[in-house]
């Protein structure tokens, strides 16, 4: 903004947007999780490049109207994925209608609050952030305990089962070497007795998040929760059968 008289400019005032420290590495999370993120803003195109840059998004529509906004997510959503979308004006609230997931700044108009799903009491556009990380962390977690209860039954019951039907041909399977089909199903219970109450902690506490994409997570699962749930009832319902006095 230059300040003049008549046709003399006697000073120059800058005016530009703050970006809040610590965004870019907040991007930076986002991308490593697999989320693209994507400024879209009413502003002309340099401002929005140099605020873009700054703050490390991935891409950025400049001079966009609301139903600029509208388009591109909808362009976004018919291509299978989930768009997640904030914002603090009215012109911003058919976008946030729009979105799968709306959030709405705290300090921002009530048109907006009312269309987004959630409204930011912090009114801070990266809170998408730990929405995102608390929605992964909550799946992963069920993710985890269903694959380890199916790994974990498969192999529990691969164990018992050639011990408690020998007499049918399959006792050549028996490949753990259990004493007797009692000794197996009752190893089998006690197993069951013991494991149960040790996931329990795991469900309350969730998995330990890592900004990873959805195929890393699901490969790290299965490598970690499928096998352990294999390996944990041979080596458990094994140690059981050793200790039980039963013949």
């Amino acid at each position: 903004m230059a300040a003049c008289q008549g046709n003399d400019i006697y000073g120059v005032i800058y005016l530009k947007d703050i970006v809040k420290p610590g965004l870019r590495e907040r991007f930076d999370q986002l991308r490593r999780m697999g989320v693209k993120t994507i400024m879209l803003t009413g502003d002309n195109r340099i401002t929005a490049s140099v605020i873009a840059q700054e703050a490390g998004v991935d891409d950025f529509i400049a001079e966009a109207t609301p139903e600029d906004k509208i388009d591109v997510i909808r362009s976004e959503q018919a291509q299978g994925k989930l768009v997640a979308m904030t914002g603090d004006g009215t012109n911003d609230a058919p976008a946030l209608a729009q979105a799968n997931v709306g959030l709405a700044m705290n300090s921002g108009t009530q048109a907006a609050k009312e269309a987004a799903n959630m409204v930011d009491l912090d009114s801070d556009p990266t809170k998408l952030i730990d929405l995102v990380t608390i929605g992964k962390q909550l799946l992963i977690t069920r993710g985890a305990l269903t694959t380890f209860s199916v790994a974990n039954d498969i192999a529990k019951y691969f164990a018992i089962i050639p011990t408690i039907f020998a007499a049918a041909g399959i006792g050549a399977l028996n490949i753990m070497a259990l004493k007797s089909a009692q000794s197996a199903i009752v190893s089998a219970l006690i197993y069951n007795a013991l494991i149960i109450p040790v996931l329990i902690p795991l469900a309350l506490r969730g998995v330990q998040f890592r900004p990873l994409t959805a195929d890393q997570l699901l490969r790290r699962n299965i490598l970690i929760y499928g096998l352990g749930g294999i390996i944990a009832p041979f080596i458990a319902i094994k140690a059981i059968d050793l200790l039980l006095p039963l013949s």
